[in-house]
């Protein structure tokens, strides 16, 4: 018997860190848009330069001078330069215009990529790690995390092309005047050291505090939601508010502090460059002293701090913004390292022999390193047929039947099954928040309303559908509130039967049914011809299965003809093994 061995985990992906991690989320494609976009944006601030340098050449003009290098595509006349110039806002506005549009269109696909790839992952994640992650965090990673790292793409973008745009209106300050570039960059240095050493560790302490904060309020009201019954019946309410009250204003604050900081040093900024250009005025006046002169290169310094004021406030916001979203961006790639590195790997096909719709041959399981939860079990079953697998809880039923959905991957052995033709249906049976219709759909193309009542009907839940006003168009709740815990499970059931499979696998899907529906629904089940795998604890379901077996220390035995001892028959009175 040739056996196989998983190891379930592929490690030819590595964990990135740093600026390798920043660039390598990015497909080729994106990496060349967002360079475009950046030489886009640049583009428009060398259009101030352009309008800078044709308002000086017009107020040169109306005073009836010139520069002292004339060029042939210099204005020779004032009219001329305002035309020049009146164009070049015009150009310069579609142009920040588009570029903006096609960045923040950017950004979105960004965030819906990034979205879309975590979702991705974690649904081929494997199963045992799949089971223990928090959903409310999986959630707030491939929510909140992707957009946050889209946002830190479109800083770096703004970042880099302002940084340029800053760089060439200084050589054009120090093409009028060494002293106000001097300046101007000293106290951009200043300003700069300052951000580094009082900013950003408190940015980014405030930015870490906020997300574990976010996870923990995430959590908590999970909790809640999910334990609403109980809550009530206890009436502690005031146990679960002062949680979410406490980690709710820890939110708040870290929020404040992440959104303050960089106000605060946008203000600083902001008057800090604002000393910087009448400090520029100053020297220049002194400089030059003539004043016909010192009125065009006003109009000069003018249109650039028109400019270059609010581009020094936006670096040093952007700046202070990206401490806190390359957090997000650690963690996106993070999670999607994890979901590579851990992913289910392609099982391979091993289909079952002629009149077999299942084989199982020496298959072995345990969760990673821990004792073997099965252990060579071997299991032939033919078209049509009934099995009943019973045993104490935490046997291995659940994960023997993980192992024939390929849910999970066994330690040795050879599943023979097409995976194709199986439908599942748990204890617990998702369901959507939608319609009756969309929930027995999940995700198949349209189906009839006939098909759709004759699935319901088999599942013995049709009467109750047809009887409500809107039939089929009935809203079920979140994960099935409006329903009945039978209810639940027998739409679960119709939905597996829509589906046309050969296997069914039913995991305690009757323990929510009373025995005379439990037996309504598994007469219609066995008449359907289905081969059907039954786990479950009560004893009078083995009434309708041609072969039962007992799981115990991890071995699949077969019980022909014995007499039930008097354990079995107080499970079947809802005691459990």
């Amino acid at each position: 018997m040739r056996r196989i061995e998983f190891s379930g985990v592929d490690r030819r992906s590595p964990p990135q860190g740093g600026l390798r991690a920043t660039i390598g989320l990015l497909g080729g494609r994106q990496r060349l848009i967002l360079v475009l976009l950046t030489f886009g944006k640049i583009a428009v601030g060398f259009c101030d330069l352009l309008v800078a340098a044709t308002m000086y050449q017009l107020f040169l003009l109306l005073q009836g001078r010139s520069a002292g290098h004339q060029l042939w595509w210099t204005p020779q006349t004032s009219l001329s330069a305002a035309a020049i110039a009146s164009g070049l806002v015009v150009v310069r506005g579609i142009m920040e215009l588009y570029s903006a549009r096609v960045a923040f269109r950017q950004v979105q696909g960004l965030q819906t990529d990034f979205t879309l790839r975590l979702t991705a992952g974690y649904s081929r994640l494997q199963w045992e790690r799949f089971v223990g992650c928090n959903r409310s965090e999986l959630s707030r990673h491939a929510l909140h995390s992707a957009r946050e790292a889209g946002d830190f793409y479109y800083g770096c973008m703004e970042i880099t092309a302002n940084v340029i745009i800053v760089a060439a209106m200084v050589a054009a300050l120090v093409y009028q005047s060494v002293m106000a570039a001097c300046t101007l960059c000293c106290v951009a240095a200043l300003f700069y050291g300052g951000h580094r050493v009082f900013v950003r560790k408190r940015l980014q302490e405030a930015a870490s505090n906020r997300e574990a904060a976010l996870r923990r309020l995430q959590r908590d009201l999970a909790d809640v939601f999910s334990s609403g019954k109980e809550i009530r019946t206890y009436g502690n309410y005031s146990l679960f508010q002062d949680r979410i009250g406490r980690q709710a204003r820890l939110v708040a604050v870290n929020h404040l502090r992440v959104l303050g900081l960089p106000h605060l040093t946008r203000i600083v900024a902001d008057q800090g460059a604002v000393l910087v250009f009448l400090s520029i005025v100053i020297a220049v006046q002194l400089r030059h002293g003539e004043v016909h002169h010192i009125l065009s290169l006003l109009v000069f310094y003018f249109v650039i701090s028109r400019r270059l004021l609010p581009l020094i406030s936006q670096i040093s916001f952007i700046a202070g913004q990206m401490e806190g979203f390359y957090a997000s961006v650690m963690v996106v790639d993070s999670e999607l390292n994890k979901c590579r590195l851990y992913r289910t790997l392609s099982l391979p096909l091993y289909l079952p022999d002629d009149g077999l719709v299942l084989q199982l041959n020496q298959v072995s399981f345990s969760f990673r390193h821990d004792a073997p939860i099965l252990r060579l079990v071997d299991l032939r079953m033919a078209e049509g047929e009934l099995i009943v697998i019973h045993g104490a809880s935490g046997s291995g039923k659940s994960s023997l039947l993980n192992l024939i959905a390929g849910l999970t991957q066994p330690r040795s052995g050879i599943v023979r099954v097409d995976r194709k033709t199986i439908a599942y249906v748990p204890q617990e049976v998702p369901l959507l928040d939608d319609s009756v219709r969309n929930n027995l759909l999940f995700g198949l193309s349209e189906k009839s309303d006939d098909e759709l009542m004759g699935a319901l009907s088999i599942a013995q839940l049709e009467k109750f559908i047809a009887a409500q006003p809107l039939g089929l168009e009935t809203s079920v709740g979140d994960n099935g509130a409006l329903f009945s815990g039978g209810q639940r499970q027998r739409l679960g059931l119709a939905r597996a039967i829509l589906r046309d499979s050969k296997l069914l696998l039913l995991d305690e899907a009757t323990s929510a049914l009373d025995e005379e529906s439990e037996r309504q629904v598994l007469e219609s089940l066995s008449a359907s011809k289905k081969a059907i795998v039954l786990a479950t604890h009560r004893i009078q379901v083995q009434n309708f299965a041609h072969r039962v077996f007992r799981l115990e220390r991890g071995f699949l035995i077969e019980e022909e003809g014995e007499e039930l001892s008097a354990a079995e028959h107080a499970s079947s009175t809802g005691t459990v093994f």
